[in-house]
């Protein structure tokens, strides 16, 4: 089969998108498919499985994010060439954020009747938005923390905003990027002191924030991949918190797969999961978020559509765990995408 694998893109996380696509391009060979990368925002650049896109370092520090204000019809226009010159079966997007993630991309991909993998622009965009993705969660029992948005036009207002969180939740607080990934503009704000700086880093990034209560908890996530829940991942920082740089830099975080938790919360957990990926419509393979507290509570945060796919990422990881090599998980992927929509 030829797979054309889409990587990079636009958002602060295009960096990650290149090492992704490298890794589940060579993946999608191992497993005897032909596969090339294309980046949207570097029209006319097929590549193939063996061309690298990623440096060999990710680095501690995100790119900024390649904001368009104008119009711009040659990332379109390549990308329908590029998919003329590859002439895929199936599409493999694996664009972390922005447009490629937001239920952009997939839309387009549906009008031009190309088949992809993964959620469709329905449930893309739906969890994308943290807030909505957050109510639906809040409304079928799924815990979540108490918080609200700010808009990014209220941001000068930081006194409403403050009063907003003390009549809310009160202080501490986690600010984020609405539709941000990779903790990418994280910050926790422990005083209204704070809030300045944690809303300008939001703003640069032309997004509205998302400001939550503080949940203290260990980091958990859940892989789910044709429906199914997968063995949790307990991430461990060896230095503050799950950030960009201990993310995508080696020995920076301890990852512990299956997650030492009592083996009934691993369960509720998962259920939990495979609920907020049916709620919002997922498809193929997703990864959901989790933090965990001494007494046993925990709540979501957050459904990834196209959630991390490098040597070190959470869903090979999980995978691993379950005895699927990488290249296998490439071939549930594509399928449960033939599978469950037909498409080639």
């Amino acid at each position: 089969m030829n797979v054309l694998v889409l990587c990079g893109g636009e958002s602060a996380e295009r960096v990650v998108s290149w090492a992704s696509g490298d890794a589940v391009a060579a993946w999608l060979e191992q497993a005897g498919h032909h596969a090339m990368k294309y980046d949207p925002e570097k029209p006319g650049a097929l590549r193939t499985a063996a061309d690298l896109m990623a440096p060999p370092e990710i680095g501690v520090a995100a790119p900024p994010t390649a904001w368009r204000n104008g119009y711009d019809p040659r990332t379109v226009r390549g990308l329908l060439q590029a998919m003329d010159a590859a002439k895929p079966d199936i599409v493999f997007p694996i664009l972390h954020g922005g447009r490629g993630e937001d239920g952009t991309l997939q839309a387009l991909l549906d009008w031009v009747g190309m088949p992809y993998t993964g959620s469709g622009a329905s449930a893309c965009k739906l969890a994308m938005n943290k807030h909505q993705s957050r109510m639906m969660f809040q409304a079928a029992g799924i815990p979540v923390a108490a918080g609200f948005v700010a808009d990014r036009k209220t941001f000068r207002d930081v006194a409403a905003i403050r009063n907003e969180i003390e009549r809310l939740c009160g202080f501490p607080v986690v600010v984020k990027p609405l539709c941000g990934g990779s903790t990418v503009g994280l910050t926790k704000v422990y005083e209204p002191d704070g809030l300045v700086g944690a809303l300008r880093e939001i703003g640069e990034q032309h997004d509205d924030a998302l400001i939550e209560a503080l949940f203290d908890g260990r980091e958990l996530t859940v892989a789910v991949v044709d429906g199914a829940a997968y063995p949790i991942v307990e991430i461990r920082p060896k230095i503050g918190f799950y950030d960009y740089a201990n993310k995508y830099n080696v020995g920076r975080t301890e990852y512990l797969c299956p997650a030492p938790i009592p083996s009934d919360t691993a369960l509720r957990m998962q259920t939990q999961a495979v609920e907020a990926y049916r709620i919002l419509g997922c498809a193929d393979f997703a990864r959901v978020d989790f933090l965990l507290n001494g007494a046993g509570e925990f709540i979501c945060l957050e459904v990834n559509t196209l959630p991390g796919m490098t040597h070190h990422s959470l869903v090979p990881k999980a995978a691993r765990a379950r005895g699927e090599e990488p290249p296998g998980l490439m071939q549930k992927i594509l399928d449960s995408a033939a599978r469950a929509r037909n498409r080639f």
